[in-house]
């Protein structure tokens, strides 16, 4: 329980910090589509090194483990029958590799830990944040609406010339907040890239600002007529749907490709994949599409990238070492870490 609630207070710590970032980039660019692609893009520079130290980590294991497989076949039928034999003569073939199995799993643990607390706080924050942008943006319209109503009355306007103040003033409102909301066919970022409606339904606006109805005031009745008014302003200058599911289909295409890339970067020359890594490359792009299609097209936008990021520094990251290994086989690897095992050794009976 402790646990939970301590989760808990980091996903509330983080959903103010990414909102604080991310307003950031998106006063610098003016544009929220835009400025999470360049978010993404330096966030995931930022924690590259982490990403390349335990790529590097575990291709030089991998690596390794390939050279001393035959000898744990060997072990393996000589030892078949006899488990707590196979156990100790397994650790000693481990010891004379210099392969350490708890310390590759807590690098990839730390890693993965990191890696879900970003995305987890991430897609929190922004399913919060776009919530809360859909309808502060519609009142912000509905403000604009009561003020332009009373500017023609002031005026002494009427009828169509009435219509015609409020329906400009309105249109400019909106106008401005496009600016900020839209991204290339996409008409609001804070919805999804599908055929929902570009802003937020009455009744969920009128429930999350607690507008009732009083004896004195029909006020969700009033706030109902503005609704209608405004979105038909909206409809006129900005018809149809929201999105064209480009974007969800999108996200699917890129963390397949992204995780068999780097699977494949991963995997030793002449290893096959294991049935895991098949496994992986269904689940995730159905996992995204169901993601993409249920939350806003700014987190979608931060798959997307993060996952061309991650392609584009694992293929870097794969030549370099490709590169710096090139004169280097499996044995010389192999050799380099019992070098490492001998000077330990050499250490230890000095200080003796």
């Amino acid at each position: 329980m402790e646990m939970l609630n301590s989760f808990s207070t980091l996903l509330a710590l983080n959903d103010d910090l990414w909102k604080i970032l991310i307003n950031v980039f998106s006063n610098w660019l003016v544009n929220f589509g835009w400025a999470i692609i360049v978010f993404t893009i330096v966030l995931k520079l930022v924690m590259s090194p982490l990403d390349i130290f335990q790529r590097k980590a575990s291709q030089k294991q991998s690596r390794v483990m390939s050279v001393m497989q035959p000898e744990m076949i060997k072990l393996q039928q000589k030892y078949g029958n006899d488990k707590e034999k196979l156990n100790q003569e397994q650790a000693k073939l481990y010891k004379k590799y210099n392969v350490n199995m708890g310390g590759m799993c807590l690098n990839m643990l730390l890693t993965m830990a990191i890696s879900l607390v970003v995305f987890f706080t991430l897609y929190s924050s922004l399913r919060a944040y776009g919530t809360e942008k859909l309808y502060v943006s519609y009142q912000e319209l509905d403000k604009v609406y009561i003020s332009a109503e009373a500017e023609a009355v002031e005026q002494g306007l009427t009828g169509e010339d009435k219509s015609n103040h409020i329906y400009t003033v309105v249109e400019n409102a909106y106008d401005e907040q496009t600016k900020q909301n839209s991204w290339l066919w996409v008409k609001n970022v804070w919805k999804s890239d599908t055929n929902t409606s570009q802003y937020v339904d009455f009744d969920s606006y009128a429930n999350y600002f607690n507008i009732v109805d009083t004896e004195e005031v029909k006020a969700r009745e009033l706030a109902k007529g503005r609704y209608d008014e405004i979105t038909s302003i909206i409809n006129q200058t900005n018809p149809g749907q929201n999105g064209y599911y480009v974007l969800i289909i999108l996200a699917a295409v890129v963390s397949f490709l992204t995780q068999f890339l780097s699977t494949k970067l991963m995997t030793p020359k002449g290893q096959k994949m294991n049935m895991m890594n098949i496994i992986m490359f269904a689940i995730i792009p159905i996992t995204m599409v169901i993601l993409a299609s249920t939350s806003n097209v700014v987190f979608t936008l931060y798959v997307i990238v993060n996952s061309i990021m991650t392609a584009i520094i694992s293929t870097i990251i794969a030549l370099v070492m490709k590169k710096k290994n090139k004169d280097k086989d499996d044995t010389d690897i192999v050799l380099s870490n019992k070098r490492v095992e001998v000077v330990e050794y050499s250490r230890n009976y000095k200080k003796k």
